[in-house]
């Protein structure tokens, strides 16, 4: 039995207190246990959980996993997501040029291991103050099933940090293909030579360079199609070639001796 079963056929479509208008918040707590997320939990060493769904915003809704208290020291995961409509502008001739989607907008995504260790082959990243559960794929499965259910375009997602769109890349993509195409070359020229982890950080302390010059990390939106002539945008020739030589215009190197001398501001910016 899957997320869908259980959750069932979307009821019509209501004002809160349902989830994004239409799944109660039993029932979404009744799909967490039976699709094994819990469970997972439970073999991470955790358990009387403390599930809180908050609808009360109609364009904002909060569900968030506790164990035994509901403080930040025992706070599990914590999902933040809205319905926002989207438009797109290739930039190249495409039928869904100036077109309106509705998605699912993940606001904020944190799943935390607080009983964790980072370890030499798991170093903390930028952003973490605890280790990860691992269990992105499980959560990003059952958003990706809700957002199905509820007949929208996608699901949409804004990384903060450059591990963070590396490690959504196999399912999402970015809506602009510039920025698919600046991730890639990132990935080509770096992540090639050094670990996730060592780029992620070098990104953070302004120790990259992007065609000689002093490289920021853009924020822009990835999204996973559902619609089908989204699907057949990210799919296309046209934008995979568009993809392919702006990833031949850039070009990116990190500074290991700036790199070196800021070991000490990350350092503490590790152990904040």
């Amino acid at each position: 039995m899957n997320f869908e079963d259980i959750l069932g056929a979307p009821p019509t479509k209501r004002s809160s207190p349902f989830f994004l208008g239409f799944y109660s918040p039993d029932g979404i707590r009744y799909a967490l246990e039976k699709y094994g997320l819990y469970d997972e939990l439970r073999k991470r060493g955790y358990d009387n959980f403390k599930t809180v769904i908050n609808t009360r915003d109609p364009y904002k809704q909060r569900i968030a996993i506790y164990y035994d208290k509901k403080d930040n020291q025992h706070l599990l995961g914590e999902l933040i997501v809205k319905r926002k409509h989207i438009t797109v502008y290739p930039p190249f001739p495409s039928r869904i040029y100036g077109r309106n989607f509705e998605v699912i907008a993940v606001e904020w995504l944190c799943m935390q291991h607080p009983k964790g260790k980072f370890t030499p082959e798991k170093p903390r990243l930028p952003g973490q103050k605890y280790p990860g559960l691992g269990l992105g794929d499980m959560v990003m499965e059952i958003l990706v099933i809700m957002t199905g259910r509820l007949r929208l375009a996608g699901l949409l997602n804004v990384p903060e940090h450059f591990h963070n769109a590396q490690m959504y890349s196999p399912q999402f993509k970015y809506i602009d293909p510039l920025y698919e195409a600046k991730r890639m070359a990132l990935e080509r020229d770096l992540l090639s030579r050094y670990p996730l982890a060592t780029v992620s950080w070098a990104i953070e302390l302004k120790c990259v360079t992007e065609n000689t010059k002093p490289f920021e990390w853009f924020v822009a939106e990835q999204i996973i199609p559902l619609n089908r002539d989204l699907q057949d945008y990210f799919s296309g020739k046209e934008y995979r070639k568009y993809v392919e030589k702006a990833a031949q215009q850039y070009h990116y190197e990190l500074n290991r001796e700036l790199f070196e001398s800021k070991r000490d501001q990350m350092d503490r910016l590790i152990t904040c």
